[in-house]
């Protein structure tokens, strides 16, 4: 990928905050949501963001769009995301969240929604912006006189018609969505899906998809990043990572889609049915505890213990000494003329 292709690029990104110790005396543990992440996104693409809760997913979002601090960088079309940037940012990252009910003011009607971005950034005479919130309606398949509704008197698949066409009305040249499906019900969220694409399309935006469904971001994504404890550990095409996962954690996704028929996969599908069992296993969760605690004690910088060993050491049932003391390097094992697939593992042959 050349630097000229990318727009997004994401660099050593990590965010962390303080946790809510009860003892006043007692120093608050420091609980770290992202772990140095990098990636790219080119423009016109794309891109899947998957991992469980919890994992990191939104946190990275909401430092994409400015709404958190962060360390690391963060640019944008070449131009580096800033606290004093923000308005100018917004031009070309916008959102799209989860529970569009939310994200609607309940008082005032949708023309006034789509229309306020507008104000804000100076954009157009009243009838210019009139013009440009009716044909943003008609663009995510809503009529005109929606304008004059409120969002209680519209349905959950119509208010996230018009988030997205909120998130449209600056032009931005990446859209970020976030779980935007997840409030919605199936045929709802199919429909919502196939507007995303859509737009994708017709404008030649890109787009960041927060997901923790592997097989939708399958279905709409060029490549796919896999999250887990704030660290991405596998990212590439997306047909390669579908087909050929090599991160356990990812396989352990995979498996929980239902249903291709082959000899091959119910093989390998009931070996991680068994492995799932394992890490739902308290005793397994003890031994490893005891494990790390063993070897905690023969280690004496508190900050290097945390850190040390891969993010996935404690639920893989496959780890080995190395993983419990060495970070993996996040290398490319794509062969020679194939598309890149980079891994964070020791362990890719198992």
């Amino acid at each position: 990928m050349s630097e000229s292709d990318v727009l997004l690029k994401v660099s050593q990104v990590s965010n962390e905050y303080k946790g809510n110790g009860l003892d006043i005396l007692k120093k608050r543990e420091t609980n770290q949501v992202l772990n140095q992440v990098s990636f790219d996104i080119k423009e016109n693409e794309f891109f899947g963001l998957v991992g469980e809760s919890g994992c990191g997913k939104s946190t990275l979002g909401k430092a994409i769009l400015g709404l958190i601090d962060f360390q690391g960088t963060i640019t944008v079309d070449a131009e580096k995301r800033t606290r004093k940037n923000k308005k100018a940012m917004a031009r070309k990252v916008q959102a799209v969240f989860q529970d569009p009910l939310s994200a609607l003011n309940p008082k005032k009607t949708i023309g006034y929604t789509l229309e306020e971005p507008l104000k804000i950034h100076g954009i157009g005479n009243k009838e210019e912006r009139s013009k440009r919130v009716n044909e943003i309606l008609e663009l995510v398949g809503l009529e005109s006189s929606y304008r004059n509704r409120y969002p209680k008197e519209l349905s959950g698949g119509q208010r996230q018609r018009v988030c997205i066409g909120a998130a449209l009305m600056l032009e931005p040249r990446l859209i970020i969505a976030d779980e935007a499906i997840s409030a919605l019900d199936v045929s709802v969220g199919s429909q919502i899906l196939n507007l995303l694409q859509e737009i994708h399309d017709k404008f030649s935006l890109s787009l960041l998809f927060i997901s923790h469904n592997l097989n939708v971001v399958y279905y709409l994504c060029d490549r796919i990043a896999v999250m887990y404890g704030g660290n991405i550990v596998e990212l590439g095409d997306a047909k390669s990572i579908y087909e050929n996962p090599l991160h356990p954690y990812t396989k352990i996704l995979l498996s929980a889609i239902p249903d291709i028929n082959t000899d091959d996969w119910k093989k390998e599908k009931q070996s991680l049915s068994e492995m799932k069992k394992i890490l739902h296993n308290q005793d397994y969760y003890q031994e490893i505890i005891q494990e790390n605690i063993q070897e905690n004690n023969r280690k004496k910088n508190d900050n290097a213990l945390q850190n040390a060993g891969c993010c996935f050491k404690a639920k893989c049932p496959y780890r080995t000494q190395q993983c419990l003391e060495e970070i993996p390097q996040f290398t490319n094992q794509a062969a020679d003329g194939e598309k890149p697939h980079f891994v964070s593992c020791f362990l890719i042959d198992i």
